[in-house]
Parts: C-alpha cells; structure tokens; sequence
C-alpha cells in the first residue's frame, strides 16, 4: 500500500507555506478545541470568509509571528489551498453552523 499524503507548498509575503489535510485526530482535535474555546479575537474569526486564522495554521506550516507579516490577500490566498486540501472539514464545519443555528 502506498501512503499518500495531501499537501501543497505556495509562497505567501516570500514565505514558503506547506498547506495539508488534516487527518481525522486533527477534526477530533480541532472539535474539542473549539468545545473549550474561551475566548474570541474579530481578527482571528473574521478577517477571512468562512475559515479564522486559528483553522489556517492547523492546517499549514505558518506560524503566529509569520501571519502577522501577512496581508489578508496574502492569508486569503493560504486559506484557499486550505479549503481546497479539506472539504470534508469544511463540509463538517457547514453542518456545525447550520446546527448552532438552528438552536438559537
């Protein structure tokens, strides 16, 4: 058996980004992480459609301090790649939106 992985390397703001697909620990991961969240940055939630900064660097190899030098076209160019590589997060991340709303 072959094992295949899901990535794609872009650059954004001269940086090289490693963009993959999460596994499904990851999903797991992610869903606890946002069950525990806190806390809430409008940057972070907001600044791009349909996925926040903290999504992004689950899934690429940017860090804090190298999201911080990028411009939105430049984030939003990553988060593409990123939907791209994970429709089924996306997909599962649709179904927890329509969910939430239809209880408030």
């Amino acid at each position: 058996m072959v094992e295949e992985t899901n990535s794609r390397e872009l650059k954004a703001g001269g940086l090289s980004v490693i963009v993959r697909e999460l596994n499904v620990q990851n999903v797991r991961t992610w869903l606890q992480d946002l069950a525990e969240k806190t806390s809430y940055d409008f940057v972070d939630e907001w600044l791009i459609n349909d996925i926040s900064v903290t999504d992004i660097k689950r899934m690429c190899t940017l860090k804090d301090e190298d999201i911080d030098q990028l411009t939105p076209t430049q984030l939003e160019a990553v988060a593409a790649v990123c939907k791209e590589l994970n429709p089924h997060f996306f997909g599962l991340l649709a179904k927890a939106r329509e969910l939430g709303q239809s209880k408030a």
